[in-house]
This record gives structure tokens, sequence and C-alpha cells, in this order.
């Protein structure tokens, strides 16, 4: 496995935790109404968008840069 690829599946395999665990803050905001657990939420829902976003110009580069 490539380091190119490597980086993309431990990129995506994070996104995946921090949207994860978003869903489980809401839902336990849901339960518990606990302000604190919502703004986590947010916080890891803002996190993996930037991931995500990071993720694409990563290709880029890498295809900029002609590296497999």
């Amino acid at each position: 496995m490539s380091l190119r690829a490597f980086h993309l599946v431990f990129i995506l395999l994070v996104v995946l935790g921090a949207d994860f665990f978003g869903a489980w803050t809401v839902y336990e905001w849901r339960q518990a109404g606990n302000q604190l657990i919502l703004l986590l939420g947010i916080i890891s829902f803002l996190g993996g968008l930037g991931l995500a976003a990071y993720s694409g110009w990563f290709v880029h580069k890498m295809e900029q840069a002609h590296l497999q």
C-alpha cells in the first residue's frame, strides 16, 4: 500500500470516527439535554468536514506532483 493510499484510508477512518462521535453526542444531548455534549458534537462534525476538505486538497496536490 502506497503512502498516498494509507494517508487517504487513515483520513477516511478519522472522518467516519468524528461523524459517528458527533452523531452519538447529538443522541446523548437529546436524552440528557447537556449543552456541553452538543458543543462537542458540533466541534466533531466541523472537524470531520475540515478533514474531508483536507483530503480533497491532498488528492489535488498529489495529482499536481504526479505521485501515485
